[in-house]
C-alpha cells in the first residue's frame, strides 16, 4: 500500500513515538468475538488479504493513531514483558520486517491471540486492525494493532441527495468514538528478519493507549489487552518517572520568571495533581492547566524535554515523593494570623522558639516579602 499520510506538524522527542510523516504500508482486518450465552469462545473471522483503502481511509486512521500515541495524548509507553516465541512481542518484531505473507500470518495469529486473551473476560467484540509502516522525523518501522468496538449509525447518502441517510450497522473508528485501544511496537534500527524468539526487547519500544487508562477507577484497564494479549506491562520505572517529573517542574517553578504568588500556585497546583486519583502524568497538560504564559508554558515543556522528561503521558507512581505531597501545615492564630508551611519543607526552617496560651515565638530561616 505505501500510502504517506498528511504530516503532523508536531515534533516529539526521542522520548516518545513520533507520529510526523507516518506511512501505513499494510493494513489488515479481522472480527473478534465474545463468548455466547453458552460461555462458547467463538473462533474469530479471520481475513486472507491486506486492504486496499483509499487515501481519505488511511488518514483517518493516521489521525487516529496521533490522537492515541502522539505526545499531547494520553497515550503511555509500555515494558516489554514476555518476549517468548508464542507471544506478540516476537510476532510483531517478525512482522515489521518480514514480506507480505508473513505480514498476513503473523496478523491471523494475532486475532486468534486476542480471542483467547479475551475469553475469561469482558472484553468486547469488534474489529482487529494490524497494521505496520513508518513514521518519525527519521523514519522508523512499527506495527500497531488496533482493537475497535463496532457501533451502528447512519451515513449519508447520496451527495445530490443531502437529506437521504443511509442506516450502517457496523461502524467504527468514527472520530467521535472512543472505545478503542492501541498497541504499537517500535523498531529502534532497522535490522534483517530473525528467527521468531530471537528479537531482543531491548531493539523495540512499546506503547500503549487504551480509553479507559485515563480513568481514575482503575490502574489495570482492560489489562487483558496489555497483558495478556500484548505482553506489555505498566513501566517499571513509574515511580522514578513520578519523581522525575515532581523534581524537574519544582526546580523550574523555582526559576522562572513569576511572582512568589504564581510560583506558589503552581506548586499547590503540582501537589494536587500527583494526589488526585489520576492515574497519569503529562507534561502538556500541567502546562496547559496550570500555566497560563504561553512563553512560561513553552519554557517549561523546553525544559523537560531538555532533561529527557517523555513528551507521552507516563504511568503515575507517587511512592517516592509521597512524603513531599502532605498538604501544607496551617498555623493559625486568634488574631487572624496565619502561617502556612509547605509539606516538602526542610524541618528546620521553622522553630517553635516558645508557645504561651496568648502569645507564641518562632524562628523562620529565610528572607520575606511583604504583599499588599
Amino acid at each position: 500500500m505505501a500510502v504517506a499520510t498528511q504530516q503532523v506538524s508536531a515534533t516529539v522527542a526521542e522520548t516518545g513515538f513520533d507520529p510526523k510523516n507516518l506511512c501505513i504500508d499494510d493494513l489488515i482486518i479481522h472480527r473478534v468475538y465474545v463468548r455466547d450465552a453458552d460461555k462458547i469462545v467463538k473462533d474469530p473471522s479471520l481475513s486472507d488479504h491486506v486492504e486496499v483503502l483509499p487515501k481519505e481511509g488511511l488518514d483517518a486512521i493516521q489521525q487516529r493513531l496521533t490522537s492515541a500515541l502522539g505526545h499531547r495524548s494520553h497515550g503511555i509507553e509500555m515494558s516489554i514483558e514476555k518476549i517468548e516465541a508464542d507471544n506478540f512481542f516476537q510476532s510483531a518484531a517478525h512482522a515489521i520486517c518480514g514480506d507480505q505473507a508473513s505480514f498476513i500470518a503473523a496478523s491471523r495469529t494475532m486475532a486468534q491471540k486476542l480471542t483467547q486473551a479475551q475469553a475469561s473476560t469482558n472484553g468486547s467484540a469488534g474489529m482487529l486492525i494490524v497494521l505496520r509502516g513508518r513514521a518519525g522525523a527519521q523514519p522508523r518501522r512499527f506495527l500497531a494493532v488496533i482493537k475497535a468496538e463496532v457501533h451502528d449509525g447512519f451515513g449519508a447518502g447520496d451527495p445530490a441527495q443531502a437529506v437521504a441517510i443511509q442506516y450502517l450497522s457496523s461502524l467504527t473508528l468514527t472520530p467521535t468514538q472512543r472505545l478503542f485501544k492501541v498497541g504499537l511496537l517500535l523498531e529502534l534500527q532497522a535490522g534483517p528478519q530473525e528467527l521468531v524468539g530471537a528479537y531482543k526487547a531491548s531493539g523495540y519500544r512499546a506503547f500503549l493507549f487504551d480509553h479507559l487508562i485515563t480513568a481514575t477507577e482503575t490502574r489495570s484497564a482492560a489489562a487483558y489487552f496489555y497483558n495478556a494479549f500484548l505482553g506489555m506491562g505498566i513501566q517499571k520505572s513509574s515511580k522514578k518517572l513520578t519523581q522525575d517529573f515532581y523534581d524537574h517542574t519544582i526546580s523550574f517553578i523555582q526559576t522562572a520568571s513569576l511572582t512568589d504568588d504564581a510560583k506558589q500556585s503552581l506548586r499547590e497546583a503540582l501537589r494536587v495533581d500527583l494526589r488526585s486519583s489520576s492515574t497519569i502524568l503529562s507534561v502538556g497538560d500541567f502546562a496547559d492547566a496550570h500555566i497560563e504564559d504561553v512563553a512560561v508554558r513553552k519554557s517549561y515543556c523546553d525544559q523537560l524535554a531538555a532533561k529527557g522528561f517523555p513528551k507521552n503521558a507516563v504511568a503515575k507512581d507517587v511512592a517516592y515523593v509521597k512524603a513531599r505531597l502532605r498538604r501544607p501545615r496551617n498555623l493559625a492564630f486568634s488574631t487572624g494570623v496565619k502561617v502556612s508551611i509547605p509539606a516538602d519543607a526542610d524541618p528546620a526552617v521553622f522553630e517553635i522558639v516558645e508557645r504561651t496560651p496568648t502569645e507564641a515565638t518562632f524562628k523562620i530561616k529565610g528572607s520575606f516579602t511583604e504583599n499588599d
